[in-house]
């Protein structure tokens, strides 16, 4: 179950390394984090106004259950989509997905029997509905929106290059668009890398991401031969722009996967750098001194500083612990997990994480200060949760959550960026939250993994961040992600959310 929180806080000032609002994943500052506009938000959420919701209703719906997967199928309205985030950049919103399309469906797929089990037979147009999404082709989709009304400006549709990669619980296709210089890049469900205009929605140039595309290629053609569904495949990397270079996941390789450097203007190879980060996290941006570099962490416990046109490694740190998870640095320490000793369960390989701050530089950076081996900072490094974004900086300060050995134990702390002491902490009793500062607020999402849009408000002036209020959104029910969460813009006043109709919902957040 999703819950939404707003803590107030300092207003937030960051350097921007682009003018546009969101333009990629990790948000306009490279670290999740959203501008500030100097709006006075509500206080309140049941305050919240939904403004508009998109006249596009192909986005489809994520994250479904183990369970229910067939169920959705046949009797949730609209389609199957991917877990990619929204965008927002040249006056626009945009998505990229996948609808099923094409002659050939599955007859054949794990769990398809439970339909016989259900206690009511299917109707008539449940049974179109169903046959419909095992479709085992795909469109692939990306949608451009008009931010301020919701109404379609161009879609562009590669017909039946993708595959239906309906995900179930897990395993899902969320790799999100990333924008640049009047450019939208996007990548396929096969891995297809397709280039277009942004205003007009005409391709310029199409790629693909080598090893994992062609067995992407070997894959469908099996699924088209056995009548099978493809299922999920856990594609959770998403393209990003710096210093005029287009990083891409290749997902040739886990834990760790290969980074690719991509020019803008025909998506020419520049370089390739062999497992330099988690196949579940998008590389940071660290912008300094006017440049933009990448970091990026692997799960074998490398850290390392990238310089995008180049490919150039200017320097890693090695020895850490798992960083499955994306990174999000400040404007001068990057958090990585530094390791610990403590197991998850005895004789088992299972180690929590202990959040450790390295001050960057160009040329070594160094260790700040690592947390104790101590239950209120320890956070887990196995799957399912293990590549969520466990942090988010703000000022000098850093919003950092944790989750022990006990499971009914879990922190939101807000820690000193210099000394990692933690200034309050608030004890949670449910898993999972998303947040992101927002104006002089914290919005947080608990439990974000799920989708029923529960929201709750801290008081910002109590020492221990403690709760005041729940409310429910009655207009609509969000789309999620699991292993990795759904990313959502802010963007002057205004917070757009995915909805389970296959449709964005934009929600005006100002008190006037």
């Amino acid at each position: 179950m999703k819950y939404f929180f707003l803590f107030s806080f300092l207003s937030i000032t960051s350097v921007s390394f682009c003018d546009e609002p969101w333009p990629q994943a990790n948000g306009p500052h490279g670290n999740f984090t959203p501008k500030v506009y100097q709006h006075s938000l509500i206080d309140d959420f049941k305050d919240a106004r939904l403004v508009w919701q998109s006249e596009d209703r192909d986005l489809g719906y994520a994250k479904g259950s183990v369970s229910g997967y067939y169920s959705h199928l046949a009797r949730w309205d609209g389609h199957p989509g991917s877990c990619s985030g929204p965008i927002i950049a040249d006056g626009k919103i945009f998505v990229t997905s996948f609808r099923p399309s094409g002659t050939p469906w599955a007859k054949k797929a794990p769990g398809l029997d439970r339909i016989k089990k259900w206690k009511r037979p299917l109707t008539a147009p449940e049974r179109r509905q169903l046959q419909r999404n095992l479709r085992i082709l795909a469109d692939d989709l990306l949608v451009a929106i008009d931010v301020k009304t919701g109404q379609t400006v161009w879609k562009a549709i590669e017909k039946e290059r993708g595959l239906n990669r309906y995900m179930g619980k897990r395993q899902g296709f969320c790799v999100s668009p990333a924008f640049s210089d009047g450019k939208i890049f996007s990548m396929g469900t096969t891995g297809a890398l397709y280039a277009y205009d942004s205003k007009s929605g005409d391709k310029l140039w199409e790629k693909n991401i080598g090893k994992a595309y062609q067995k992407a290629l070997e894959h469908k053609e099996k699924c088209l031969n056995k009548e099978e569904l493809a299922g999920g495949m856990g594609w959770d990397s998403s393209l990003i722009v710096a210093q005029k270079t287009l990083i891409v996941p290749l997902f040739d390789s886990s834990p760790d996967q290969t980074l690719r450097g991509v020019r803008l203007k025909d998506g020419e190879t520049l370089w390739e750098i062999p497992k330099a980060c988690s196949r579940h996290a998008t590389p940071a941006i660290w912008t300094h001194h006017g440049k933009q570099y990448l970091l990026s962490a692997t799960v074998s416990g490398e850290l390392r500083l990238i310089d995008p046109p180049s490919g150039k490694v200017l320097w890693t740190v090695s020895n850490l612990g798992q960083n499955h998870f994306s990174l999000s640095p400040s404007q001068t320490h990057v958090f990585v997990n530094g390791g610990s000793q403590i197991q998850r369960r005895p004789g088992k390989d299972q180690k929590f994480g202990l959040l450790a701050a390295y001050k960057l530089s160009l040329t070594q950076p160094e260790l700040t200060w690592k947390h104790p081996e101590q239950e209120q900072f320890l956070f887990s490094t196995w799957m399912d949760n293990c590549a969520r974004r466990f942090m988010v900086p703000h000022q000098n300060q850093l919003y950092f959550y944790s989750s022990g050995p006990d499971k009914k134990r879990k922190w939101l702390h807000l820690l000193d960026q210099k000394t990692g002491k933690a200034i309050k902490s608030n004890l949670f009793t449910t898993p999972g939250p998303h947040f992101y500062p927002i104006e002089d607020r914290l919005l947080v999402i608990r439990d974000a993994s799920h989708s029923k849009t529960e929201i709750a408000f801290f008081d910002p002036h109590s020492k221990d961040l403690s709760s005041k209020a729940d409310f429910h959104l009655p207009s609509h029910q969000n789309t999620t992600a699991y292993e990795v969460y759904m990313e959502h813009p802010y963007y002057d006043g205004h917070l757009f959310l995915r909805t389970r109709d296959g449709r964005i919902a934009c929600y005006d957040l100002r008190k006037n």
